[in-house]
């Protein structure tokens, strides 16, 4: 009967661990083959700032094969075509994670900063702006809403777009930038 319980646990190990290697070396994101999530995706859609970037548009739509190449100390920022919205919060509260907002496909230096711009609307109807840090994981990134000085964080408020930093010494490739819309 042991032997039973051991057989999908191994099983479940191994899945994992193929996963893991699967994914680009020293770069987090999903490649082609484990981005099947459930979830509507919608992608980068403008380069808006760029420095020391070759190519930068090639990180833009869906995964091709085309790579944006932040040089180092270069910077990357691009606007997504929909809102990111904080992640939701699972597990209990000794082991809580978050489920992925988004997720870049990419390549190359495993030094890299990610932040995405924070936007709402204060009770006046003013519209603000902050950069936060985005919370990677082993598949992509969560998004943890700042405390707002004014009210609580509304279910307008998410990032509209990504800054991707490269403050390591070799360069780092993107294909693409993909966010999950809202599971209904």
């Amino acid at each position: 009967m042991r032997k039973k319980g051991l057989l999908p646990a191994s099983f479940l190990l191994s899945l994992v661990a193929g996963l893991l290697a699967a994914a680009p070396s020293g770069f987090f994101g999903k490649t082609r083959a484990q981005d099947q999530s459930l979830s509507p995706k919608f992608h980068a859609l403008q380069v808006v700032y760029e420095k020391n970037v070759q190519n930068a548009k090639g990180c833009l739509r869906s995964p091709d094969g085309r790579f944006a190449e932040i040089l180092p100390g270069g910077q990357l920022v691009v606007l997504m075509e929909n809102i990111l919205f904080p992640s939701l919060i699972i597990g209990n509260l000794e082991e809580a994670g978050c489920l992925d907002s988004g997720s870049v496909v990419g390549k190359g230096e495993a030094d890299f900063g990610l932040e995405g711009r924070f936007t709402w609307e204060d009770t006046q109807g003013e519209q603000h702006h902050e950069w936060i840090l985005l919370g990677v994981s082993a598949t992509g990134f969560c998004i943890s809403p700042p405390p707002l000085p004014i009210h609580p964080f509304e279910d307008s408020a998410g990032v509209d777009m990504i800054r991707i930093t490269n403050p390591g010494t070799k360069s780092l490739f993107v294909d693409a930038v993909i966010g999950y819309g809202r599971m209904l």
